[in-house]
């Protein structure tokens, strides 16, 4: 395999039955690529429109082609069209692993796409997982819950900010029914009726989302096992049910913690050994909210709230809690490894 004597860099001239790796820079409107032979040799680099890498990628003359994509916002479609080119692996780099292991020192798409390919022709390329359809459009409905979540939150923190500026106490909660109706009749600020109406509207939203994923949650199997957990609603088992996906690509219940952030990091240089805060990796909103199903879990369940008593009186509330949480996502690995509720699995038998 080598370059053409003309040494042109839009051509590639290549024997039919060699290896490609092909390293992708997605923008929007543009690609770069990089497209490198086994041994390393860089065969092309090539700007194109991001709408034709699909049938660019198809037209080289290769049986075998191996190629790279960093992850971006709208990889799925793009990543569905490159996976019907025959002959072709799609792999999407994991983009903090990506930051890990690359060292070069210039940022510019030819260099991404340069690292990229090299990457995947040394196999160091750290991929992303990528879910099926219908894993993705149970994210896209956990996704909606959460950003209206979090607009509720903020809206109420805005009407209990504006009260607190303007020196208003209505002696009772605002969002009551009673303390609702004060603020329309007795408050009467504009400011204020203009975030209640909106509050309302996302209330009304969040209402319609909730019925849909107990909806979805009551076919499937997955979720349903994940809700037999102790302080577990629906939302949180589709959460976390569509975040494992496949649970057999963990080894076990400790690299399913890691993917969620709820192991302790670890520093160690020579002879000294010591853990710090959690790493926080993975999705922060599926970490916090089974943080605070784990604060309902040690209400319900006297095996988790004798854990967490245990721990509390050494570590704190806090550390105690994210342990408890830690707990339940290992319990969860192993109710969907096995195929059994929480009572079928009865953890508290094997401590």
């Amino acid at each position: 395999m080598r370059l053409k004597k003309s040494e042109d860099m839009n051509q590639v001239d290549v024997n039919v039955n060699e290896v490609l790796y092909i390293g992708a820079d997605v923008h929007e409107r543009e690609t770069q690529l990089a497209i490198f032979e086994p041994g390393g040799t860089l065969l092309q680099e090539k700007r194109i429109p991001t709408k034709d890498l699909q049938s660019y990628v198809a037209s080289l003359p290769s049986k075998e082609k191996h190629l790279a994509l960093e992850s971006v916002g709208f990889i799925y479609p793009l990543y569905d069209k490159l996976r019907q080119i025959p002959g072709c692996e799609v792999a999407v780099a994991n983009p903090k692993r990506l930051r890990q292991v690359s060292d070069s020192k210039q940022k510019h798409d030819r260099a991404d796409a340069k690292v990229l390919g090299n990457l995947i022709r040394t196999n160091f390329l750290k991929r992303s997982h990528m879910s099926d359809l219908e894993t993705r459009e149970k994210r896209f409905l956990i996704n909606d819950r959460v950003k209206y979540g979090l607009r509720r939150s903020e809206l109420r923190g805005s009407i209990r900010w504006l009260l607190k500026r303007r020196g208003i106490e209505i002696g009772c909660d605002p969002f009551s029914r009673e303390g609702r109706r004060k603020l329309r009749e007795e408050v009467v600020l504009q400011e204020i009726d203009i975030r209640l109406q909106e509050l309302e509207l996302v209330e009304s939203i969040i209402e319609k989302l909730d019925k849909q994923i107990i909806n979805v949650v009551s076919g499937d199997e997955k979720a349903k096992l994940l809700d037999t957990l102790p302080g577990i609603a629906p939302y949180t088992a589709l959460f976390l049910s569509s975040a494992f996906d496949d649970v057999d690509r963990f080894v076990d219940s400790k690299h399913a913690c890691a993917y969620l952030g709820l192991v302790p990091s670890l520093f160690q240089t020579g002879d000294v050994s010591f853990t710090g805060h959690i790493t926080r990796d993975g999705n922060k909103f599926l970490r916090r909210n089974l943080v605070e199903c784990a604060r309902v879990a040690v209400r319900k369940d006297p095996h988790l709230k004798e854990f967490y008593l245990k721990l509390r009186r050494k570590r704190g509330e806090r550390k105690a809690l994210i342990a408890v949480a830690r707990k339940m996502v290992a319990y969860a690995y192993w109710m969907l490894k096995r195929n059994q509720t929480y009572e079928e699995l009865a953890p508290w038998t094997h401590t």
